[in-house]
């Protein structure tokens, strides 16, 4: 019954977004708008700090804003950096309530009953974010991830194996074609970089606990980044792997690392514009001829096409990517990520996600998502389905309500879960 009913879900949702699949794309903001995560983010990648762009934008998106509230002096504000940007500043803060941990057996109750976790309301973000610009082109970036314990005396509170209580690094743009260089303690360019620490697709089917890419991973290294078409970009960079050994031979030695790692990023950026015919609008003076012809106007479709590679010796993960945004506000992604090591150990994940946004302080979301480990022994396959929403009732505040699904071969487990998410 279990079974039926968990298959029944999970195809109800594919189908759901096999039905939107004429309106593909990737993370929303950037595909719906058409612009790189550079524009809204200091961070290449996206993710952490903001730039001028970035805080202009979402400083006056909310169902109710400053303006509205009489609070001009707020909505007047137009940058969240000081002595003409050469230093900015910004903030995330999460909290989060759901049930942590899985559900287990009780013989009395039977394996249709299983014991779940009540529910928690912890943090989960707290990190504070400084930039400064001491000449153009050049951005010295920072950042500090405080964890559970970093207010009871630990101050690098590290809650997964590979995860950094910090970002540090210079970022120099120069003008024209010439690359973009990187330098300092952050995360390689590895598949798409997502705000959501539970998706499977950087993880591990056997211990969730324990994922690959962990959030805020970050490694020392250098990495450059070349776009030399508007519709053509890669990342190429080294790293010394101290995060990713935590990661793969913290407990058990599961990988033979070099002492350095490598990554390569290639994405294609095309975008298509139709021209569609819309009526024109009457001009008052009856059908005298003139005006009133109909006009044109450009439907923009965004993608992203690409790939990336991330490895240190027996160690490689492989991840491929695929989106189309358009901007009436429809999004929709999907990636695969394949890892293999020393040990005959793979793992094979993959996910897909919808989201749509109406107004822009509210966005509905859907996804579906697959974790497969596979070892010499045995192959453990979890599937996850999560319906939510994205809304912002005053700028710099969200809150994230969702429903989870998770499947695997021991049980089928659904909760609510909600998020709140301050930031400036």
């Amino acid at each position: 019954m279990i079974q039926r009913l968990s298959f029944a879900l999970g195809l109800a949702l594919l189908a759901l977004l096999g039905a939107a699949a004429v309106a593909e794309a990737t993370p929303r903001m950037s595909l719906t708008a058409g612009t790189p995560c550079i524009a809204c983010h200091v961070n290449p990648t996206g993710g952490g700090g903001r730039t001028e762009v970035g805080w202009g934008a979402m400083s006056r998106v909310g169902a109710v804003t400053w303006s509205d509230l009489g609070l001009d002096s707020l909505h007047e504000a137009e940058s969240n950096g000081w002595m003409d940007g050469r230093i900015a500043v910004g903030l995330d803060f999460r909290l989060q309530a759901a049930r942590l941990g899985n559900p287990t057996l009780d013989e009395a109750r039977g394996p249709d009953d299983p014991v779940v976790p009540d529910y928690t309301v912890f943090p989960m973000q707290l990190q504070p974010y400084l930039v400064l610009q001491p000449l153009d082109g050049l951005s010295l970036y920072g950042t500090f991830a405080a964890g559970p314990e970093t207010f009871r005396g630990k101050l690098c509170d590290e809650v997964f194996p590979g995860m950094s209580c910090f970002e540090a690094f210079a970022l120099y743009e120069p003008k024209g074609a010439l690359p973009t260089v990187r330098l300092g303690v952050f995360q390689p360019a590895i598949g798409v970089r997502h705000d959501d620490h539970t998706l499977f697709v950087r993880g591990d089917a056997r211990d969730r606990r324990r994922p690959i890419i962990a959030p805020n991973y970050a490694e020392p290294g250098a990495e450059v980044l070349l776009q030399p078409l508007t519709w053509l970009r890669a990342e190429v960079g080294a790293y010394a792997p101290q995060g990713l050994d935590k990661t793969l031979n913290g407990a058990v030695s599961t990988a033979d690392l070099w002492p350095v790692a490598y990554n390569a990023r290639l994405t294609f950026l095309p975008y298509l514009r139709i021209p569609v015919e819309v009526p024109a609008e009457d001009d008052g003076f009856g059908d005298d001829g003139f005006g009133d012809e109909p006009t044109t106007e450009d439907y923009v479709i965004n993608t992203w096409i690409g790939a990336s590679a991330y490895g240190s010796g027996d160690f490689l993960l492989l991840n491929g990517f695929l989106g189309v945004g358009i901007h009436e506000g429809v999004a929709l992604v999907a990636e695969v990520s394949h890892s293999q090591r020393t040990l005959d150990y793979d793992t094979l994940n993959a996910w897909v996600g919808l989201t749509y946004t109406p107004w822009a302080w509210l966005t509905g979301a859907l996804r579906a998502e697959r974790a497969q480990t596979q070892t010499e022994v045995d192959k453990e396959i979890t599937w996850s389905y999560v319906a939510g929403l994205e809304f912002f009732p005053v700028p710099g505040v969200e809150i994230r309500p969702e429903y989870r699904l998770v499947q695997t071969e021991s049980y089928l487990f659904g909760q609510a879960t909600a998020q709140l998410h301050l930031f400036y």
